[in-house]
C-alpha cells in the first residue's frame, strides 16, 4: 500500500512537470521563435539540474539565476511583455524544484523496493501497531526451549505457555476498528508493565481473535 502511494505520487509529479513544460513551450511559441528557444534551453537546464545536483545546491542555483536573470531582463532593456520575463525568470527554479521533488520520491520507493526483503521479515517478527513480536518469533522460542528440555533429561525443566484470548474482539475490530486498535495497544500496555523480566510476550493472531 505505502509502495502504490509513493510511486503514484512520483509518477504524478512528473506528469505534471511534463504537462507544464508543454504548457510553457506551447505559450513560448505563440510569441517567438526566440523565446521558444530560450525556453526549452531553461527548461531542459531545470530537469537537468533537478535530476542530478543536490538540493541545497538548487536552492543556490534558482536563486543565482534568478537574480541575474532579473538584472538582465527587469533591469536591461529587453522588448517583451513583463509576465513573459516573470515567466522565464520563474521556468528554471519551478521545473528544477519539480524535478527534485520527484527524484526524492521515487528515491524513497526505491529504498524501498531495494529493503523489501528486510522490511517483510521485519513485519514478519514485530507488529508495528502494538509493538510485539508476533507468533513466528513466538513459534521459534518454543520450539527452542522444546529442544532444549528434551535434550536436558537429567534436569526437571518445565516452560509455562499461557494464552490470553480477547472474547468477541472480531465483533469489536467490524462496528470500531479504531477502539479496537486502541484497546488492543492498552491490553499489550498493560501486560508489558505486569511481566516479570524473564517472560516473553508475543502476539499471536492465527487463531482468529488475537490471544496474546
Amino acid at each position: 500500500m505505502i509502495q502504490r502511494h509513493i510511486v503514484g505520487a512520483g509518477l504524478a509529479i512528473l506528469s505534471g512537470v511534463i504537462a507544464l513544460a508543454v504548457a510553457l513551450m506551447w505559450l513560448a511559441g505563440t510569441y517567438s521563435v526566440t523565446l521558444m528557444t530560450a525556453m526549452a534551453i531553461l527548461i531542459m537546464l531545470g530537469i537537468l539540474v533537478g535530476a542530478v545536483i543536490p538540493n541545497i545546491l538548487i536552492t543556490w542555483l534558482a536563486i543565482g539565476t534568478t537574480t541575474i536573470g532579473a538584472a538582465i531582463l527587469l533591469l536591461g532593456y529587453v522588448v517583451m511583455d513583463n509576465w513573459l520575463k516573470l515567466l522565464l525568470l520563474a521556468t528554471f527554479p519551478i521545473m528544477a524544484s519539480a524535478v527534485a521533488l520527484a527524484r526524492f520520491i521515487l528515491g524513497n520507493w526505491g529504498w524501498l523496493d531495494r529493503n523489501r526483503a528486510d522490511i517483510d521479515s521485519w513485519a514478519a517478527h514485530y507488529d508495528k501497531m502494538i509493538k510485539l513480536q508476533t507468533e513466528y518469533n513466538a513459534s521459534k522460542y518454543y520450539q527452542k526451549v522444546a529442544r532444549f528440555i528434551t535434550k536436558e533429561v537429567t534436569a526437571d525443566l518445565c516452560v509455562d505457555v499461557l494464552a490470553i484470548h480477547w472474547a468477541h474482539s472480531s465483533q469489536l475490530r467490524q462496528f470500531n476498528e479504531d477502539d479496537y486498535l486502541a484497546n488492543l495497544r492498552q491490553i499489550a500496555k498493560v501486560l508489558k508493565d505486569e511481566r516479570f523480566p524473564s517472560e516473553q510476550l508475543y502476539y499471536v493472531t492465527t487463531l482468529g481473535a488475537p490471544p496474546f
